[in-house]
């Protein structure tokens, strides 16, 4: 470093871009700070904060101590919204399988209709006429041989 700059100037090299999170909770006492000049990482960690419920915004350096804010996630939102989701699902299982046991009741009613149905149909059925009583007789008889 050269001896007329000053040691604790900020860094005005714009090809180098870090990026920086604040994590703020609506009933926290202090926000979290995180930066790194990796991107994914610092992504990771700001979904990690708005799973625990944190107001975070990822910002960009852009040099010359100016910020751009990239992106806001407000994690009550996020968790509301799951809730919610969560919530859907269980009632929509539940309408479902109320709806397989109607089904099912009402194939068991069917299926008991049917089967005093075929009990009556059973009952109005005429029983087979026995032809001579039981007794086999030939209808015919061919030049007196006898039955066939």
């Amino acid at each position: 470093m050269s001896a007329y700059r000053r040691s604790n100037r900020p860094r005005d090299t714009g090809n180098q871009r870090d990026h920086r999170i604040t994590a703020t909770w609506p009933a926290g006492p202090r926000p979290v700070l995180f930066s790194s000049p990796d991107r994914r990482r610092c992504l990771r960690v700001a979904r990690q904060l708005a799973d625990a419920g944190a107001v975070v915004l990822i910002e960009e350096h852009r040099g010359g101590g100016a910020w751009r804010l990239l992106q806001r996630l407000d994690g009550p939102a996020i968790l509301r919204g799951r809730r919610a989701a969560e919530q859907s699902l269980v009632e929509t299982a539940r309408q479902v399988e109320a709806e397989r046991l109607a089904e099912q009741a009402d194939r068991r009613q069917a299926a008991e209709r049917e089967r005093q149905l075929d009990a009556v149909a059973a009952v109005m059925v005429q029983p087979p006429v026995p032809r001579d009583g039981g007794n086999p007789r030939a209808r015919t008889v061919a030049r007196g041989k006898g039955i066939r």
